[in-house]
């Protein structure tokens, strides 16, 4: 961990992140989904939008849980990786789902945090 790191308050502004993003992608919101994200994972993002089309996308994020798995600290980049699980209901009457993954996040110069990367623990 690198000297000065806050992993509380790190983790607490991820998770509001984290809600943000599933609001930005179920509106559609190109405009905030690039600001949180690094180009790469923007076109990602953007090419699964595209291919939902106008389908309408509900996300309740129903219990929300974060770990930091590793911070690296590379001079001019630094690195940090969450693990997000808990309950999560895509559909107005369906059930919560488990869900569990890993966001790779990365930070250059004065720059904040954005998302580069996001990895499926188990499907939901």
């Amino acid at each position: 961990m690198p000297a000065g790191f806050d992993a509380d308050a790190f983790l607490r502004s991820a998770k509001v992140y984290f809600v943000r993003l599933q609001a930005a992608w179920d509106q559609g919101n190109l405009a905030d989904i690039r600001e949180f994200t690094t180009p790469e994972m923007f076109a990602e993002i953007k090419i699964d939008l595209d291919s939902r089309g106008n389908e309408a996308n509900q996300t309740d994020v129903v219990q929300l849980d974060a770990e930091l798995v590793a911070v690296e600290d590379r001079g001019i980049e630094q690195s940090a990786s969450v693990r997000f699980h808990g309950l999560i209901r895509e559909s107005a009457n369906a059930p919560a789902e488990p869900f569990d993954e890993v966001w790779n996040l990365s930070k250059s110069g004065g720059q904040g945090w954005l998302l580069a990367g996001i990895q499926q623990l188990n499907a939901h």
